[in-house]
């Protein structure tokens, strides 16, 4: 075909760089916060207050599972639906949200609160540490609301492409949590019902701070409530949901078996030391769950455009990004080992754990990536296939055959990830057929040569040369001198008001494609909010956007995951 025209990365890779230490710094947070709060209460309240709440926490998981559940689903299924143009399906899921967490906290509440005292009785058998339970349990279902309203602003500002708001939120729950900890327990004495209230109000002051950047007037989502979304079947969002809700799941089930066998094989003391390395393991997370959380929104608008090279190079991206954050991060848990040994009270030395853990974080970051992908992208059977091997199953298997052959039990924390990824390349190449091996993405269309993705910079030269570049495609796909001429147009025109009027937006990133009759661009910048189709109304300079517009089908802007997009169509191959 003669083209020289290529997607590099560069655009990808500023985009998705705005997005990364927001979430990495959000997940962190919350690891400090449930540090910070564990010796707080142990110190003041003692080893039956801090067993009690050891013993609540299938509470705040059924909380954790409800609120990731509905809105994992309901944001997947609605950056899908914005990279299918549909901004106002993704606004009904984003009500259907709110209303299905509500639900879901008002039946919770009630229901736990009517049957506080067997829950009680079923979640410890001590009768010493019993009361404790049901105090710090009552106050977390009383305040359900808030923890489970929480996800909404978590999963729909990054969408919005806000992830500086995400970890402000994240930081006023965590520093909230902390500080209303010193105070309800050091200075009113409110024992675990204190510690239980100070964890609730924080939450809910970053689900009030998150809900009021969400509904402002930058935000692309409004508030309200709402059943059903039209076209997104409650079970869509179901299978949507369901990764994110299965790996809190899993992620309990593990503790508990992991538990069992080194007790049964290696005695309390090791059981002790399992519980620093735990710790450590989510502290870990930060980087295995925040390097992918990041890509997901960009990820699930991409999937939605059938955008397989972006999707590439964003995959690529995380990997790039993730790599050197897995080795910074394992070279402070290395070293600072003993310090954390002595921190926990413990005799016996972890940096074989810390070790094993850091060698373990690369295929764990392979394997997050991967099951964040396929869950944004709809295939959800690979996303639980992939969290229930590398949480629970893979993990708990090599753990039961490292002790039962006398090996050091710390080495699960590799073989579990490695396991995973085996067993995913294996399955890969069993079932894929009509997809890339890896992704499994369908690249029919790349197949077809009927799309081409390319990277344009701002630049005069470089506008002017890829509108000129394009007539190539153009001619290969059929399409007359005429139309054409006014695809070249477009690029040139649009491009150029945006680089003269928008000094923030350094580069572009444009698809173009003919489709069953249908002609399209996609132009996507980032920089600040700028739209040339309103700009251009009011700009005698640029009559020739107007132009385009009478001439065209449809022309759309819309502002997503932090960066502006431009979309012309031309049906049926010829202009108005």
């Amino acid at each position: 075909m003669g083209l020289e025209l290529k997607q590099n990365e560069l655009f990808l890779k500023k985009a998705y760089n705005k997005a990364l230490l927001p979430c990495v710094l959000s997940v962190l947070s919350g690891s400090i916060n449930i540090l910070a709060d564990g010796i707080l209460v142990g110190q003041k309240l003692g080893t039956n207050a801090l067993a009690a709440i050891n013993f609540s926490l299938p509470v705040y998981l059924v909380l954790c599972i409800a609120g990731s559940f509905i809105v994992s689903g309901t944001a997947v299924r609605a950056s899908d639906a914005i990279g299918k143009n549909r901004s106002g399906q993704a606004q009904e899921l984003y009500g259907m949200a709110v209303f299905w967490c509500t639900a879901a906290a008002v039946l919770i509440t009630v229901s736990g609160l009517v049957f506080l005292k067997p829950l009680s009785l079923a979640l410890c058998s001590d009768e010493n540490v019993r009361p404790l339970v049901a105090e710090y349990s009552g106050v977390t279902i009383a305040g359900a609301l808030p923890k489970i309203l929480i996800y909404i602003p978590f999963w729909f500002l990054r969408l919005d492409g806000r992830n500086g708001q995400v970890t402000l939120m994240m930081l006023i729950m965590g520093a909230g949590n902390v500080i209303l900890d010193a105070l309800f327990l050091y200075t009113f004495d409110m024992g675990v019902s204190g510690a239980a209230l100070a964890s609730v109000l924080a939450t809910a002051a970053a689900c009030v701070s998150g809900f009021a950047r969400l509904c402002d007037k930058k935000s692309g989502f409004q508030f309200g409530f709402r059943i059903k979304a039209k076209g997104a079947a409650f079970s869509e969002v179901a299978r949507a949901g369901s990764p994110s809700a299965a790996n809190n799941l899993f992620q309990t089930l593990r503790v508990t078996v992991i538990n069992a066998l080194l007790l049964s094989y290696c005695g309390s003391e090791t059981v002790a030391a399992f519980t620093a390395v735990n710790c450590i393991c989510a502290f870990a997370e930060s980087v295995t769950g925040g390097v992918p959380q990041a890509a997901s929104a960009m990820l699930g608008i991409y999937s939605g455009e059938h955008d397989n090279e972006s999707v590439r190079l964003l995959i690529k991206r995380q990997l790039k990004s993730g790599i050197p954050w897995v080795a910074a991060f394992s070279a402070v848990i290395i070293s600072g080992a003993d310090l954390i040994s002595r921190a926990y009270g413990l005799n016996i030395s972890l940096r074989f754990a810390f070790i094993c853990l850091s060698f373990g974080m690369i295929p764990a970051l392979i394997n997050c990536i991967l099951s964040g992908f396929y869950n944004v992208s709809g295939r959800n059977i690979w996303a639980n296939f992939i969290i229930f091997l590398r949480v629970f199953s893979a993990s708990c298997a090599s753990l039961f055959l490292l002790l039962d052959f006398g090996h050091s039990p710390w080495l699960f924390l590799f073989f579990g990830e490695m396991a995973t990824l085996i067993f995913w390349f294996a399955a890969t190449g069993i079932f894929h057929r009509q997809s890339s091996r890896f992704l499994l993405l369908d690249t029919s269309l790349e197949h077809s040569g009927k799309v081409i993705n390319f990277s344009v910079n701002g630049d005069a030269e470089s506008i002017c040369n890829a509108s000129g570049k394009i007539t190539d495609f153009c001619a290969d796909n059929g399409m007359s001198p005429k139309q054409t001429m006014r695809i070249s147009l477009a690029l040139e025109e649009i491009m150029t008001l945006i680089s003269v009027k928008n000094k923030s937006a350094a580069g572009f990133d444009l698809r173009v494609y003919s489709l069953q009759g249908v002609i399209g661009i996609r132009i996507r910048y980032g920089g600040n909010e700028f739209n040339p189709l309103l700009y251009a109304d009011n700009d005698e300079e640029y009559l020739g956007i107007r132009l385009i517009e009478g001439m065209c089908e449809q022309t759309l802007y819309q502002r997503t995951f932090g960066t502006n997009t431009v979309q012309i169509f031309v049906e049926g191959g010829v202009c108005a």
